[in-house]
């Protein structure tokens, strides 16, 4: 009874009940435990009760026809839910499920009638709550943020999982902004036995915080002692309740040896990172751990990723065997920090935050705005040698450090793509432009052939683009790449993510017309610019929340510009010739070859689909060069520059668009 009580006087919307109404509802209501996973309450079923929360966390969201959830609003300690359809006489507007165990005091209808009807401020109170709800709702905000708990593990030591931990947590912190916990469980730093928070009162929020630890970098930690005793595992949902109602984040970093209560904090996580080495004895326990994992995992799992650490420069030919003998994909690849650069002390300044642009520190910093919903993705487009000009866009953010988390290329933009992603730098990627800026060098490229499918065969330009990505593989890039091409039988968009590099650039930059079709896995495939000449829509589909896209294409008013431009260079060129003056402009194109009249038919409609595409991006950099033509790579620097300084233009929009 005076537990029930206590809950009760917790609920803020119950606070101006008496003593008499208080002891009432305690009497009837009851006390039931829910297992992560369990649904309290069906959407469209009749309500049959007020729900409070007493300790865990509950989600209430509705099923979409694309089998995504939208999820409405989370429920921690003290929080209730149901009053909406006792209230409105409907049916419940969402499914409530338990994210974790939780415990909910449970106050039958009828009691909760008598409850109004005895004192209508209580009901008051209720429809002002649920006014504000349906509020939210209409304004969109039922995007709502909930917390999340990710458990690192290792079944073995020596894998750099508490290294990680200190990084993931300092960079979620840097990169979201909002509240984050480093919840150190692994033993390492004397903590709080377990067992003696049972004495705590989660309820008041008395106990934790004052055991909690500000670290200089900008989170908290809580350093707590798991023994392995089963008497710890009751206690792990309630903490875990009562922390996710004050942090965004909290990291656990669990103990190597495994115990019933390292598996109940792992079945009690929204997200599981299992840390391997590539090391058979590792990929062999790991694999043990997945597999015992499933089988006590509940009816909704965590999401399991797998990490492999110490990584090498060439990883395809290991992560594909590593995937084999832990029989799940390898997520993400972490390499080494530097054994000059490891901060043992726990309050130092982790590797994430005094070197942002290192390999280690770029891929914990994606993990980070995965996790936040924050991934900055780069879409470069078609445009031929144009398309050049993502170079000096890569500069520029090489330069001021805007990491980018995931990068998707079509047509010119897939080889430029490719070779970042495989660590090639913006000044490497000139260098190699310049390699062909001779037009004899560029005539080497090119095999023609007749009859055919093409003007060209491609031979020599797949040799050229086995110089830039040897036998790569996706598996081997840095960052993330996403790489599209366009199937010729059914006009549909292809979207390479695994495999040999050189395949999908090869299927990127086939013009139609101009080079011979790729044959591959069944698909006739063609220039990704048809379907896609920028392809933000990759990146959004991705989960992608920030886009920035890189159109080289120009409008339809640049190229009204263009044509005045080259009108009015063509009538002082003549009237110079009528004064006896030697020509000394630059050469005007003029598009009267076949080809050339094919590719601007191509460029129209390609023109239009980019603009369309830019308009689903954040931030748009246009680095349209007022001369030269698709296939001018004699002049590479011309359209470099071009880029860099439209990225110098657009470089507050960027700035602001990866702080937000």
């Amino acid at each position: 009874m005076e537990d029930k009580l206590q809950v009760l006087e917790s609920v803020p919307v119950l606070a101006s009940l008496g003593e008499e109404l208080m002891k009432c509802l305690a009497e009837r209501a009851e006390f039931i435990a829910v297992k992560k996973g369990d649904l309290v309450v069906r959407e469209n079923d009749p309500g049959d009760a007020l729900y409070v929360v007493v300790s865990g966390r509950l989600q209430a969201y509705t099923g979409l026809k694309s089998g995504r959830d939208r999820v409405f609003a989370t429920y921690c300690d003290g929080e209730c839910f149901g009053e909406m359809p006792l209230l409105s006489g409907e049916t419940h507007w969402a499914n409530v499920r338990a994210l974790n165990d939780s415990m909910l005091l449970k106050i039958p209808r009828e009691d909760f009638d008598t409850l109004v009807n005895r004192d209508p401020r209580v009901a008051v109170s209720f429809s002002q709550r649920m006014g504000h709800r349906m509020k939210e709702l209409r304004e969109e905000k039922h995007r709502a943020k909930w917390s999340t708990i990710i458990s690192l593990y290792g079944s073995l030591p020596g894998t750099g999982k508490t290294t990680l931990a200190h990084n993931l947590v300092a960079s979620l912190a840097h990169e979201t902004g909002e509240p984050v916990l480093l919840l150190d469980l692994s033993g390492k730093q004397r903590g709080v036995p377990l067992l003696k928070c049972e004495r705590l009162d989660f309820r008041s929020g008395l106990g934790l915080q004052d055991i909690v630890v500000r670290s200089p970098p900008g989170y908290d930690r809580l350093n707590l002692d798991l023994v392995g005793d089963e008497r710890e595992i009751p206690l792990i949902a309630p903490i875990f309740g009562h922390l996710v109602k004050q942090y965004d984040y909290v990291i656990c970093d669990l103990p190597n040896e495994a115990s019933a209560s390292v598996f109940a904090c792992l079945l009690q996580s929204d997200k599981v990172f299992v840390i391997s080495k590539y090391d058979d004895e590792h990929l062999y326990r790991t694999r043990l751990l997945l597999e015992d994992f499933r089988s006590h995992a509940t009816t909704r799992e965590p999401e399991v990723r797998v990490i492999l650490t110490a990584v090498g420069e060439a990883s395809a030919p290991y992560v594909e065997e590593a995937e084999r003998k832990v029989g799940q994909p390898i997520l993400y690849l972490l390499r080494w920090i530097p054994v000059s650069e490891v901060v043992e002390a726990v309050d130092g300044t982790p590797y994430v935050i005094r070197r942002p642009m290192g390999s280690y520190s770029l891929v914990v910093r994606r993990m980070a705005r995965e996790l936040g919903n924050v991934l900055v993705g780069l879409a470069l487009g078609t445009g031929g040698a144009r398309g050049l000009a993502h170079i000096g866009v890569i500069r520029v953010l090489e330069r001021e450090g805007i990491a980018i988390d995931v990068v998707a290329g079509s047509s010119m933009g897939s080889l430029i793509a490719a070779a970042w992603a495989v660590g090639k730098s913006a000044d490497e990627m000139e260098e190699i432009a310049k390699q062909i800026r001779s037009k004899r060098t560029f005539l080497k490229l090119l095999d023609p052939m007749f009859p055919g499918a093409g003007v060209f065969r491609g031979i020599k330009v797949y040799n050229f683009l086995h110089s830039i990505v040897n036998g790569l593989t996706f598996a081997d890039t840095l960052i993330p790449l996403k790489i599209v091409a366009s199937d010729l039988n059914t006009l549909e968009e292809v979207v390479y993510e695994e495999g040999r590099l050189i395949d999908a650039i090869r299927a990127s930059i086939t013009i139609p017309g101009i080079f011979r079709p790729v044959v591959n896995d069944g698909h006739t495939l063609i220039d990704g610019g048809i379907t896609d000449p920028v392809p933000v829509q990759v990146l959004a589909r991705a989960g992608v929340s920030k886009i920035i896209a890189v159109n080289t294409i120009p409008n339809t008013d640049e190229m009204k510009q263009r044509e005045r431009s080259r009108h009015e260079m063509s009538t002082a060129s003549r009237k110079e010739r009528k004064g006896g003056l030697r020509e000394t402009g630059p050469l005007v194109e003029t598009p009267t070859s076949i080809i050339n009249i094919y590719m601007r038919s191509m460029h129209a409609m390609q023109s239009r689909m980019a603009e369309m595409a830019c308009n689903n991006a954040d931030v748009v950099i246009r680095p349209v060069s007022g001369g030269g033509a698709w296939y001018d790579f004699y002049h590479p620097e011309r359209y470099i520059r071009c880029g860099e300084e439209a990225a110098q233009v657009a470089l507050p929009q960027l700035k602001e668009l990866v702080r937000a």
